[in-house]
């Protein structure tokens, strides 16, 4: 999932990326001080922000055993302020300030470090003394904070070298500083044009393929007349996969101090300057800490392990755990206490919370769908026509349209009308809205003009149902996987930002399986060192995925991957694709829903109508996984409820009559709904 992946985290699908944070770790000691800055200067009370402004601004002392997680969890209880989200490397809220809190422009939370938008959560981060750590508001992925993802410009902004602002001039990189006379330290402040690619300074020697021996913008230099410092922006040696295009640009200073002479006898910079970043001696070069696929891991291994992991009691009793109990329920792993659990913890949150996303409703439809429970009455709510306004359901552009026609199709839907004075959702309009932000390439983006593989991944998947009935999604969806083929890495990984990562692979793997190709063999997406399966399997870390190579384990790259290797299973098992739930049954005879009842603001209100369906009970069966498995001794499939007493004498003479009777109701408002779909 997209989900704001960018933002700290991961697709996203998915933190903002281009380059990799170091995974040096350091020592440190008693005086080891790192600058916390928590700041809102995008997103301005007036249009709805809960604060504006610099929240936190202080050097804060390290600990021996402090992490960034902890040290920004320290210093804002110290003033009484809350986070949320850190310690799961997606900080989602800061004293109210939420990352969702301007869902048109995508509002989130951007970390720097050192000046720089790296592609790791908060807790990826490995401080060292002088560290400048700075949580950011966004309102369009990091842009307004000087972040942007497409450019290559490697050149700096601005430049301070003691008191000095310098005076830059475009496409010349060396200068010639004089400093005053009796100058012994300096500070070197540079800004870089885009804050995507980290700066680097150096005194005397260019060393930046070696770790540790760079200055920190918080410390000053010790210098001597006629030192010469570098400055280096965008360095090869600092991303994992450089974007095309990337050249470094390299600044030289040559340092003049006035009335001076140069000591050539001068102790040597690590054994005069306290502020020198800590060489890293028990690292290698983390390139070298690329895995490489094992043939030998299947995808029945990473399944059992993967469940073990996530298949526990918590995770159904909170919302939130969605994509884990979607591949959970795909996979038969859920049993009816944990379903029961799960519905009764979302019945109880939707009561109380009205979500202004799309992709949240598409999110509880598709998983109750996957549990067996009907979301067009949900205890009395009617989940789907949450999505019934257009307007709503394409407010978070290509994801929320992607996604609401994901979830209509699940159990296939009906369409309930449309709020007053709103336009009707029908799947055709959401299907010409996904192709109309088709991109000239043939993939599609988040935001922006250049196509991203995860996001593709996800449209082709909502697609997949319509690829042999409309000619134009067909058309659409072809120049789509011609584009994913042609820029496939020869391991059969993608790339996004600079750098391969998990989701990318795993939305392409569970939109191949969709459409019922296999990416472990379809010779588009075989290259030479890797297929499109085995892209995805080269994350795999022991029953979790890493978001990048060499990277830690990651939650959301571990839900996206395991229900990515879920699709790809079902797919070999010739079951039904992982969004197609025909193959499971509801709990309880479907529910009659007049899609003109009035559902207020998903408040449920209790009914005596035996109609009317509740959280079942644990009386109630579990959904079975495949329509084979679904059939009665005859060969016939249910189509209500599941290994009910087929034969109860008098009364279900009775209740045919009447459900005859109220189904011929219900498929007439169908009939009428859909008209414009394309079913």
């Amino acid at each position: 999932m997209k989900v704001l992946n960018k933002f700290l985290s991961v697709t996203a699908s998915a933190a903002l990326l281009c380059t990799v944070i170091s995974s040096s770790v350091y020592a440190l000691q008693e005086s080891d001080t790192v600058h916390i800055v928590v700041e809102n200067n995008t997103f301005s009370e007036s249009d709805g922000a809960v604060w504006s402004g610099t929240l936190i601004d202080e050097w804060v002392t390290l600990n021996e055993n402090d992490s960034a997680v902890s040290v920004l969890d320290t210093t804002l209880s110290s003033h009484g302020y809350t986070q949320t989200g850190a310690a799961d490397n997606y900080i989602t809220d800061i004293n109210g300030l939420s990352a969702a809190a301007d869902t048109a422009k995508m509002g989130g939370w951007m970390i720097g470090y050192n000046d720089w938008y790296g592609n790791g959560g908060i807790n990826t981060l490995n401080l060292s003394d002088g560290d400048e750590i700075t949580l950011s508001y966004s309102l369009n992925w990091g842009a307004d904070l000087g972040s942007d993802f497409y450019s290559t410009d490697t050149s700096l902004k601005s430049l301070t070298v003691g008191e000095e602002n310098i005076q830059l001039t475009d496409n010349i990189t060396e200068y010639n500083i004089t400093l005053p006379e009796g100058t012994d330290s300096i500070k070197v402040v540079p800004t870089a044009a885009n804050k995507n690619y980290l700066r680097k300074i150096y005194k005397n020697a260019y060393t930046p393929d070696t770790e540790g021996t760079d200055y920190k913008s918080s410390r000053n230099i010790q210098v001597k007349n006629g030192d010469v410092i570098y400055i280096g922006v965008g360095h090869s040696a600092w991303l994992s996969y450089p974007p095309e295009g990337l050249k470094e640009t390299l600044y030289t200073l040559n340092l003049e101090i006035e009335n001076a002479q140069s000591d050539p006898a001068e102790k040597t910079d690590t054994e005069t300057d306290p502020h020198t970043s800590k060489p890293d001696e028990t690292n290698d070069n983390p390139q070298e800490n690329i895995p490489s696929y094992n043939p030998d891991i299947s995808t029945e291994d990473i399944i059992e392990s993967t469940s073990a992991k996530l298949n526990k009691p918590e995770i159904f009793t909170e919302t939130g755990n969605e994509w884990a109990i979607l591949a959970l329920a795909r996979l038969g792993q859920v049993d009816d206490t944990s379903a029961e659990q799960y519905a009764e913890t979302l019945y109880d949150y939707l009561k109380e919370n009205k979500s202004n996303k799309a992709t949240d409703y598409a999110k509880y439809i598709i998983v109750l769908g996957a549990l067996g429970y009907n979301a067009e009455n949900f205890n009395g709510m009617n989940l789907v026509s949450e999505l019934s306004d257009l307007d709503f359901a394409v407010k978070q552009g290509i994801n929320g349209a992607a996604y609401t026609l994901i979830a209509l199709d699940t159990h296939n839907y009906m369409i309930p009308d449309a709020p007053e004075g709103a336009v009707q959702t029908t799947r055709e309009n959401l299907i010409d809205f996904i192709l109309s932000t088709q991109l000239s390439d043939g993939g599609w983006a988040f935001f922006g003009e250049t196509s991203e593989p995860d996001m593709t991944g996800i449209v082709i998947q909502a697609l997949a149902p319509y690829y042999n009935k409309d000619e134009k999604v067909k058309t659409a969806v072809d120049k789509a996987l011609a584009l994913l083929s042609e820029i496939q890495n020869d391991d059969g990984t993608y790339t996004s930002y600079g750098a391969p990562n998990c989701e990318n692979s795993a939305q392409i793997v569970t939109a191949l399986s969709a459409l019922g190709i296999d990416s472990a063999s379809d010779s588009r997406f075989v290259k030479e060192n890797g297929n499109a399966l085995a892209g995805l399997m080269r994350f795999y870390i022991d029953g979790s995925f890493s978001h990048e190579f060499g990277g830690e384990e990651n939650a959301l790259s571990t839900l996206q991957a395991f229900y990515s290797v879920c699709a790809y299973q079902r797919f070999a098992e010739a079951k039904t694709v992982l969004y197609d739930m025909s193959d499971v049954v509801f709990r309880k005879s479907e529910p009659v829903i007049d899609p003109d009842d009035e559902i207020s603001d998903n408040k449920n209100e209790k009914t005596d109508d035996p109609t009317e369906s509740s959280v079942p009970s644990s009386d109630d069966k579990k959904p079975t996984e495949s329509s084979e498995s679904n059939k009665n001794d005859n060969g016939t499939v249910p189509t209500g409820e599941n290994n009910y007493m087929l034969i109860i004498i008098g009364s279900v003479i009775a209740a045919s009559a009447v459900i005859t009777v109220l189904c011929g109701k219900r498929n007439l408002i169908k009939n009428k709904n859909e008209k414009m779909d394309l079913r």
